[in-house]
């Protein structure tokens, strides 16, 4: 099935320490939110956290939607949501948002 994906603006490419929200629209008219994060933002999140307190002191991250990547770039993005639309786990993996017309 063909997907449209929406970054956000200003996207800076490629990098190994962040994390995006990313809008999917299926040719079927539903559309998912996933947020897609790093190996590294995770640990970056997790000692950033150990000082202001959240998440137990950083002992912890979760986020509806996420995936975890190596690095975030359109190109990795892109295989990763044509993996979850062919396997249709989209389903589960992300957040509905709107339904078939």
């Amino acid at each position: 099935m063909k997907f449209t994906l929406h970054f956000p603006a200003g996207l800076t490419e490629p990098t190994e320490d962040d994390n995006v929200d990313v809008r999917i629209e299926l040719a079927d008219g539903r559309a998912y939110s996933l947020t897609f994060f790093t190996i590294a933002n995770l640990a970056t999140l997790m000692a950033r956290w150990g000082k202001t307190g959240e998440c137990a002191n950083g002992l912890y991250v979760w986020a509806k939607n996420m995936i975890v990547v190596q690095e975030i770039s359109q190109t990795v993005i892109t295989k990763v949501v044509q993996d979850l639309v062919e396997t249709g786990e989209i389903e589960t993996a992300g957040c509905l948002i709107r339904s078939p017309k």
